[in-house]
């Protein structure tokens, strides 16, 4: 009973932190801006999600394969966001200086 409210408490934050996420991307002005909100995202809203639906499955192969999967996440998605931004700046996209800041 109690893991199932703290899983569903949870599992509404992460989807909190997803929205409010999504509306920084828009919100926000410039491509390497954007791209440090979208891992944040996808790393703290998708860890606060999997980490309730864990508590609410409770202690199984189910629960083990989701920690499987978010230690590929918490690996994986700093690296996805780095290699964006590198490949985007080693292939010459600048932030032009109107776009950092809202003038």
């Amino acid at each position: 009973m109690v893991t199932t409210v703290l899983g569903s408490i949870l599992l509404v934050a992460g989807i909190f932190l997803i929205t409010a996420g999504v509306v920084s991307i828009l919100v926000l002005p410039g491509f390497y801006t954007r791209i440090v909100i979208a891992s944040k995202i996808d790393v703290v809203g998708f860890l606060t999600c999997m980490f309730g639906v864990m508590l609410i499955a409770g202690l199984s192969m189910f629960t083990l394969k989701l920690l499987l999967i978010v230690v590929f996440e918490i690996v994986t998605a700093p690296l996805a966001a780095h290699s964006i931004s590198h490949s985007a700046y080693t292939s010459g996209f600048r932030v032009r200086p109107e776009q950092s800041d809202r003038g």
